[in-house]
């Protein structure tokens, strides 16, 4: 089998991969839909049995003196019981419902994660097939006949592919999180807001209710929105001197996670000094990567940053006392981790990066850049 019929076998058990989470992930949001609706219909009906009950209930003792007439309860009490049992039936089938809704979910999010990987791997599929068909050309425009040996492909061309798939993960983990979580969210609420305006003037107290859930959900959905824009860098102001830009990092990491004492020493040549827009961004991306892995895994209750900034070089180091890190975590780690990405930007900057650790003493992530 030559390298074009593996890759086309590669391409198909692709696809049908992608068609088969689509199709899943399409079915959920279907079944999703679906139950919302009985939802609906439900907290109607249940409306409608709240206020037939209340026409039924027992009238209160204190409303009646020497004077009332005696009244046989035995229907009226009858009718209030099958009305009992008929709410308690739909209670139940609303959790049920609101069960289902809630497992399904989860499930969507689990495929859209499978999704947006899938979807990398297709791009990338798709550039290595370009790269294969223009050699293919090339050796036949010259005569040469093909050979089953993997071409000598450059250090810069393979570090050139990552980042291109680096930057197609991007693109496909930020699409789904904005379909899968924010659009879901602004649907659902949406739906929401169809059941307020019937509450309103049926059930007063439920419409207040609908509000405050209402209410949840944006918050969590900007919550969600402010995520994506600080994945993006989009509040960086990079147009700033390097200290401003480091002396905000520091304060904004401090103030997000208090519970971690963060040591600082920034050293600039000169403070007003402003670096080039894609080195200035290049520290605040690899300064994140270091810390959030600190934040996420290292379980550290100290952080030690140095920078030195000079005409010639920026030095960074940053070291903590957590866990310590594997000295197999390339191997180990994701093809898209973040650690994955400092290497790559590392290489753009033509720099050098150090990552090592220790369970003692914990993890040391330092690296050097030209800045010139």
């Amino acid at each position: 089998m030559n390298k074009k019929e593996m890759l086309n076998d590669i391409i198909k058990s692709n696809d049908e991969m992608l068609r088969h989470f689509t199709a899943s992930s399409n079915a959920l949001l279907q079944s999703v839909q679906d139950h919302q609706t009985e939802l609906f219909e439900i907290n109607i009906k249940l409306d409608e049995l709240y206020r037939t009950k209340s026409v039924y209930s027992t009238p209160s003792s204190s409303r009646k003196n020497v004077f009332s007439p005696i009244i046989k309860q035995t229907d009226q009490d009858e009718k209030e019981n099958e009305l009992n049992t008929q709410i308690d039936d739909l209670k139940l089938v609303k959790e049920t419902l609101e069960a289902k809704i809630a497992e399904e979910e989860r499930e969507i999010f689990v495929i859209s994660e499978k999704l947006a990987s899938l979807t990398s791997a297709k791009k990338a599929i798709n550039n290595l097939g370009t790269f294969l068909d223009k050699y293919a050309d090339d050796d036949e425009e010259e005569g040469f006949e093909f050979v089953e040996e993997d071409p000598e492909i450059s250090e810069a061309a393979k570090h050139g592919t990552n980042i291109l798939m680096l930057d197609a993960y991007d693109d496909t983990y930020n699409a789904t999180i904005l379909d899968s979580k924010v659009k879901a969210d602004i649907t659902s609420d949406i739906h929401r807001l169809d059941i307020l305006s019937y509450l309103i003037t049926s059930d007063p107290e439920r419409a207040r209710l609908t509000t405050t859930e209402i209410s949840g959900h944006l918050k969590n959905t900007t919550a969600v929105i402010n995520s994506l824009l600080n994945r993006m860098n989009y509040k960086l102001d990079i147009d700033q001197p390097i200290g401003v830009i480091l002396d905000d990092f520091v304060t904004h990491s401090r103030d997000s996670h208090p519970e971690c004492v963060l040591d600082s020493d920034i050293k600039c040549s000169d403070y007003d000094k402003k670096l080039s827009y894609e080195k200035s961004l290049a520290i605040v991306r690899l300064l994140k990567i270091a810390f959030d892995n600190i934040y996420k895994h290292a379980n550290a209750s100290k952080i030690s940053l140095r920078v030195s900034i000079t005409d010639e070089a920026a030095e960074v180091q940053i070291s903590d006392n957590g866990k310590g890190i594997e000295r197999s975590y390339m191997r180990k780690s994701p093809w898209y981790s973040s650690l994955h990405r400092a290497h790559e930007l590392i290489y753009l900057l033509d720099g050098t990066l150090n990552i090592k650790g220790t369970k003692k003493e914990g993890t040391t992530f330092s690296f050097r850049f030209p800045v010139k």
